[in-house]
C-alpha cells in the first residue's frame, strides 16, 4: 500500500526539477570567494551546504531508492514513523525547522568544493534521480528501508523525501546568501 497519493497535476519529474533549479541556477551567480565564505565558524558556507545536499543525495537518498527497487538491505512491509507520516501528509518538512542528526552532538565536518564541481555534480544527481522514476512508478511499494527518523520508507517515499530535503535547504540557502557582500 502506498501511503502517498499523488495529485493529478503532480509529476515526480517536474517537482524534482523545480526543487533543484534554484541550486543549479545560482551556481552561475557566485564567485568562488562568495561560495566558500563562512559568516562564522559554526555556520556553513554555501559550498558546505551544496556538499551536504549533493553527498546525501547520492549516498543516502538515491542509495535507499535503489535499495528499495532492488529489494536489498531492507524488508517487505513496515511503516513510516509518526514523523514520517506527518511529512508525507504535509508534502514536506516543517518550515524553518533546523534538524540535527540523532544520537550525536557532533555533526561531521563538511568540506566544500569548487563551483564547477557542483555544476557537474548537481547535473549528475538530477539525472540519476530522474532515471529512477520509471522503476518507482512500476514499483508496488512494499519493499522498504529504514530512515533513522522517518521510519520504513519505500522507493517513492524516499524519492519524495529527497525532494523535501532539497526544498528544506532553500531557507538555509537564502540565509547564507544574505551574508554575501
Amino acid at each position: 500500500m502506498n501511503l502517498f497519493l499523488l495529485d493529478i497535476n503532480y509529476t515526480m519529474e517536474n517537482t524534482l526539477i523545480e526543487s533543484l533549479k534554484p541550486y543549479i541556477d545560482s551556481l552561475d551567480s557566485y564567485s568562488e570567494e562568495q561560495f566558500s565564505f563562512k559568516q562564522s565558524p559554526d555556520i556553513w558556507s554555501l559550498a558546505q551546504m551544496y556538499e551536504h545536499i549533493q553527498a546525501s543525495g547520492f549516498v543516502f537518498f538515491l542509495a535507499n531508492i535503489n535499495r528499495c527497487l532492488e529489494q536489498r538491505k531492507g524488508q517487505l512491509g513496515g511503516t513510516p514513523s509518526e514523523a514520517g507520516y506527518v511529512i508525507l501528509k504535509n508534502n514536506g518538512f516543517p518550515l524553518n525547522q533546523k534538524f540535527k542528526r540523532p544520537d550525536t552532538d557532533v555533526n561531521p565536518i563538511i568540506v566544500g568544493n569548487s563551483l564547477s564541481y557542483y555544476k557537474e555534480g548537481f547535473s549528475k544527481l538530477k539525472e540519476a534521480l530522474l532515471s529512477t522514476i520509471p522503476a518507482i512508478e512500476k514499483d508496488a511499494g512494499e519493499y522498504r528501508t529504514n530512515h533513522f527518523y522517518f521510519g520504513m520508507l519505500n522507493a517513492k517515499e524516499w524519492f519524495l523525501n529527497t525532494e523535501f530535503h532539497f526544498r528544506h535547504h532553500l531557507t538555509q540557502k537564502a540565509e547564507l546568501e544574505s551574508y554575501l557582500k
